[in-house]
């Protein structure tokens, strides 16, 4: 198992820290000073340095500038509380603490992907699953398309969206557009994410619910895209709350919190992004409407 430096002087952060790391990925070698400790990782299968700003002695800098000179290639994410450090020598700085999804995708972001057979096996039944999904999808109503029978409750249409929403958002794939099998991954996934969007635009809205039931009605799966025009609508999806980057990023994970059934970590999440654009009505009727009994 490949070993992970992880450099912290405060304990209780370094405990953080080590509790969110990926599980039983890494073995985790862990300090709370920098002096000395990169000669000592030459030659050992260290996958990548985790280093705090704040160490016991005071040592960052001697740390980054040895850690390089002794294992030039080795990633580096350097996390700060207030500032990040100007002309640090690391791949990548974070403020930290974040939630943990976030900090393991920075952590991820550094590290090469291997794919073993076994994991091509599996994106390549994904790939096929969601072509297949496409390939049926003309021929599907909304509801079916979302995996509901036709007539579904509003709170059932909820559940389908964000579960499906975590498994087929585009952005998830975005990462892997630079493989070989990536770009046509992320075309498809991409496509049928539209799909779903427009279908929960559709059917979550009472007004153009009842005209899609009329329609369907009538034999037809699809409304005209004059009476279901997207400028008579509100947020489809959680992410679509905010226009802010950073507000955006804690919405998803809510989304994704919602979709696994963890109502707290999404009211976290919720919350995080408020604070990154605090006069956003929309965030904040979210966030009552999780807390309202």
């Amino acid at each position: 198992m490949n070993e992970l430096l992880v450099a912290c002087g405060d304990v209780d952060l370094l405990k953080r820290i080590l509790a969110d790391l990926p599980a039983g990925r890494f073995k985790p070698v862990a300090t709370r000073k920098g002096t000395g400790i990169a000669p000592k990782l030459v030659g050992r299968p260290v996958a990548a340095a985790i280093v705090h700003a704040h160490l016991a002695d005071q040592a960052t800098a001697q740390l980054l500038s040895e850690l390089r000179s002794h294992l030039p290639e080795l990633p580096i994410l350097l996390l700060y509380q207030d500032q990040a450090p100007a002309n640090a020598p690391v791949s990548r700085s974070l403020r930290y603490p974040v939630p943990g999804p976030v900090f393991r995708n920075a952590l991820n972001a550094l590290l090469p992907r291997h794919h073993s057979q076994a994991d091509l096996e599996q994106w390549r039944a994904f790939y096929n699953e969601t072509k297949l999904r496409l390939q049926r999808a003309p021929s599907q109503s909304y509801f079916q398309l979302m995996g509901l029978n036709n007539g579904a409750p509003h709170h059932k249409i909820v559940k389908a969206f964000d579960a499906l929403s975590l498994r087929f958002h585009p952005d998830r794939y975005d990462q892997y557009k630079s493989e070989r099998w990536g770009q046509a991954l992320y075309d498809h996934v991409n496509a049928f994410y539209k799909l779903l969007t427009e279908a929960y635009a559709v059917i979550s809205d009472r007004r153009l619910r009842s005209l899609y039931e009329q329609a369907l009605a009538r034999g037809e799966l699809r409304l005209d895209s004059e009476t279901s025009n997207p400028s008579e609508r509100g947020p489809r999806s959680l992410d679509e709350l905010s226009n802010n980057p950073q507000a955006k990023r804690f919405l998803k994970l809510a989304q994704r919190d919602l979709a696994i059934g963890n109502p707290d970590a999404a009211l976290q999440n919720l919350q995080f992004a408020l604070s990154m654009e605090p006069d956003n009505k929309a965030i904040e009727q979210k966030i009552a409407s999780l807390t309202t009994p």
